[in-house]
């Protein structure tokens, strides 16, 4: 915490502490779920960066938990920017289907498919069709539109709603599924 407070009023060697002590176990972490050491140290630099040059304005309660959620949130934007999410969801996947999967592994999968069904559940009637038939039931947009007489661009466009309302419900913790599957 005094280094935060010393960091604050622009102290070179707080900032070299923080850097010091924090380095490492951020790049790990941002190269667990960027699988690219090239691109993980960018994303803990550029964090580091921001860090010296907002300091001033900032108002870090946990020091440690604010430099994660920076490299969890700036990993997974590199990720959105490169397309490769879908990469990233199918070893997800993969992780799950693993045959060693333990008795606490098979507990948190059912409670992450319980969050992701919750989340449905509190879509928009419509929405939620939209996305069940989709994704459940793998009908084209064109026989969702015919079958809920809707146009197929509202079909796609709320299926692009109900997508990324998932993913920011569910970001933290797809990132910390993640981090424990080491995929």
């Amino acid at each position: 915490m005094e280094l935060v407070a010393y960091l604050a009023t622009q102290d070179h060697a707080a900032f070299t502490e923080i850097y010091d002590r924090h380095w490492r176990s951020l790049f790990v972490y941002a190269q667990i779920i960027l699988k690219d050491k090239e691109e993980a140290a960018d994303v803990v630099q550029d964090i580091f960066t921001t860090l010296w040059n907002r300091s001033a304005d900032l108002n870090i309660a946990n020091l440690k938990s604010y430099l994660l959620i920076a490299v969890r949130n700036q990993a997974l934007k590199a990720i959105h920017k490169t397309n490769r999410a879908d990469v990233y969801a199918a070893e997800l996947a993969a992780c799950f289907d693993r045959d060693a999967c333990n008795t606490d592994d098979a507990f948190n999968l059912r409670e992450l498919c319980s969050i992701i069904d919750r989340a449905v559940e509190n879509m928009p009637a419509t929405m939620r069709a939209v996305y069940i038939k989709t994704k459940y039931e793998e009908l084209s947009h064109q026989s969702i539109a015919e079958e809920l007489g809707i146009t197929e661009h509202s079909s796609r466009t709320m299926l692009n709603r109900a997508m990324n309302s998932l993913r920011t419900k569910l970001s933290p913790l797809l990132s910390l599924l993640l981090f424990f599957c080491k995929i």
